[in-house]
C-alpha cells in the first residue's frame, strides 16, 4: 500500500483516484507527435511539412501545472517519487505496443549524468520495463555532444542542438524500439535520437514521452 504522493491517502499507486484527474491527457493529438490539436485524428502542420523519422508518439499528460512542476522536481529536485508517478501514468497506453519491443530511455551526455547523479528518462523507463518485464535498452546509445537544454532554446535552434548529439555504440537486435523522454517540447529529440537509430539498422521507431507541451 503506497500513500498518494499528492495528497498522502493510502492508494494502490503513486497518485489516488481523486488525484489522478491532475494528469490531463492531450487532447486530439497530433497522430505522429501527440501535440495537441483542435480536431480529432488529425496530423499536425509541422508533422505534415517535415515528416519526422518516428512513426507515433505515446503521450500520458499535457505540460501544464501540476504535471510541469512534477518534471521539475524529479529533473533537478532528485524527487524520484516522481518518475513513479510518471512510469505508472505510461503504463496503460504503453501496455499497448508488444511487451517484446524494448525501451530504450533517451541518454544524458557523461557530464551532465555526473552532475545530476541520475537519467531521470532512465528512473522512468525501468519502473516501466520491470512492471511490464519488457526489455531495456540502457547502454547502446550515448549522447556525445553535450548540449544546452531545449527548453532554454528558441524553438529554431532546438534543431541544431541536438543535431549529431548522438551515436549508436552496440549492435541493436531489435528491429522496434520505443525512445522514452519526460517530456516533448519540439520533437527534436526524438527526431535525432530516431535518425541515429534508423540509420542503425532499426526499421521502427515509437516515441513516448510522459508530457506534451500544447505549443
Amino acid at each position: 500500500m503506497f500513500r498518494c504522493a499528492v495528497c498522502q491517502a493510502h492508494s494502490q499507486k503513486s497518485l489516488c483516484y481523486g488525484c489522478q484527474s491532475l494528469i490531463q491527457e492531450p487532447t486530439n493529438p497530433c497522430q505522429i507527435c501527440a501535440k495537441p490539436l483542435n480536431q480529432a485524428d488529425g496530423i499536425c502542420g509541422e508533422c505534415r511539412s517535415d515528416p519526422p523519422n518516428f512513426s507515433q508518439t505515446i503521450c500520458a499528460a499535457i505540460y501544464e501545472p501540476p504535471v510541469s512542476l512534477w518534471v521539475q522536481q524529479l529533473k533537478f529536485g532528485g524527487r524520484m517519487d516522481r518518475a513513479r508517478i510518471m512510469a505508472e501514468a505510461l503504463l496503460e497506453p504503453i501496455s499497448k505496443v508488444d511487451h517484446n519491443i524494448p525501451i530504450l530511455p533517451v541518454p544524458l551526455h557523461p557530464k551532465r549524468l555526473k552532475s545530476r547523479g541520475y537519467n531521470q528518462a532512465y528512473e522512468i523507463a525501468k519502473i516501466i520495463c520491470k512492471k511490464q518485464q519488457r526489455p531495456l535498452l540502457a547502454d547502446v546509445l550515448i549522447r556525445t555532444k553535450n548540449t544546452a537544454m531545449q527548453a532554454e532554446l528558441l524553438e529554431k535552434q532546438r534543431a541544431a542542438n541536438v543535431r549529431a548529439a548522438f551515436v549508436v555504440n552496440k549492435e541493436i537486435a531489435h528491429k522496434k524500439v520505443i525512445v522514452l523522454d519526460d517530456v516533448m517540447t519540439t520533437s527534436q529529440t526524438l527526431r535525432s535520437v530516431s535518425g541515429c537509430l534508423i540509420k542503425a539498422g532499426v526499421e521502427e521507431v515509437i516515441g513516448a514521452v510522459f508530457a506534451r507541451t500544447s505549443g
